[in-house]
């Protein structure tokens, strides 16, 4: 009898702990949850004639909107000059040397997309802290003049850093190939570039006309005489070249098609110089509805 009582007290005492335990839980203060932190936004223009940009811009991920205000495509192209060396020096340098290499060897590329007139393009870059230009060699620009440049300072800060994007397609650049999805869903989406190989790289994304074929295109390259009239294929979007180790976001809107991605650069280490193209840096990617 004894027994049976302590039994029931005892049950009865668990289920009064565990509705206490049930209670306490429905009143606990839910832990708090971490704001994101939004990324900086720089804007930067372009048009036939001129680049501007804020001169200070803050170290780390920032967006970067390129709005192109002019008649012609632009690309300008984002770099960081090398500890010690000056806008000056690298203009200069670009001016006398033919080859391109001792220039190259100034900066660090971290690329940049192709604004069509009247259009914007959205990228998000990780500036180390530093002195930087953006460049445009005008490509298409009526005035035919010098490139287009601005340059400016990446400032590291004191406050949280925000979080880098989400990407929905990994484009990888390696020597000599594009590592990236065969298929992809048309819309706008966040690419994530890298460039993984031992060279620069660029990106180019065509659509070929109809019959034409990739080394149709590479005879228009390799020709010593200008093709007459328009190109076989149509630019549909171009990230300027990148240097080895650097990456960025960048968000493509690419229409249901099939597109070939091209990478023309020169290879400075073969003599002489033949393009990645050559080397067999394109790829096939399928966009569907």
């Amino acid at each position: 009898m004894v027994f049976r009582q302590r039994m029931t007290a005892g049950l009865r005492l668990a289920a009064v702990t565990v509705l206490m335990l049930a209670l306490a839980a429905c009143n606990a203060t839910p832990a708090p949850t971490a704001t994101p932190v939004p990324l900086p936004a720089v804007a930067v223009d372009v048009s036939d004639t001129a680049l501007t940009m804020p001169a200070d811009v803050p170290a780390g991920l920032v967006q970067v909107t390129v709005s192109n205000s002019g008649q012609a495509p632009h690309s300008p192209l984002f770099a960081r000059l090398n500890d010690g060396v000056t806008q000056e020096q690298f203009m200069e340098t670009m001016q006398t040397d033919q080859s391109g290499t001792a220039a190259l060897a100034l900066v660090s590329l971290l690329g940049g997309a192709q604004a069509k007139p009247g259009a914007s393009q959205q990228m998000v870059f990780d500036f180390k802290p530093g002195n930087y230009i953006a460049i445009d060699m005008g490509e298409g620009g009526p005035t035919g003049g010098p490139p287009l440049m601005a340059n400016f300072t990446a400032t590291a800060g004191s406050g949280p850093a925000p979080a880098a994007p989400v990407a929905t397609v990994n484009a990888e650049l390696i020597d000599f190939q594009f590592t990236l999805p065969d298929q992809i869903k048309s819309g706008a989406q966040t690419w994530k570039i890298e460039n993984k190989g031992g060279q620069w790289h660029e990106m180019g994304i065509f659509k070929l006309n109809e019959g034409v074929t990739v080394d149709d295109v590479m005879a228009m390259m390799m020709s010593e005489t200008p093709p007459e009239g328009p190109p076989p294929f149509e630019d549909v979007a171009f990230w300027a070249p990148m240097s080895q180790g650097q990456h960025a976001w960048w968000t493509v809107d690419l229409p249901p098609g099939v597109y070939t991605v091209m990478c023309f650069l020169p290879d400075f280490s073969s003599t002489p110089p033949t393009s990645h193209l050559e080397h067999g840096m394109v790829r096939t990617l399928t966009v569907t509805e």
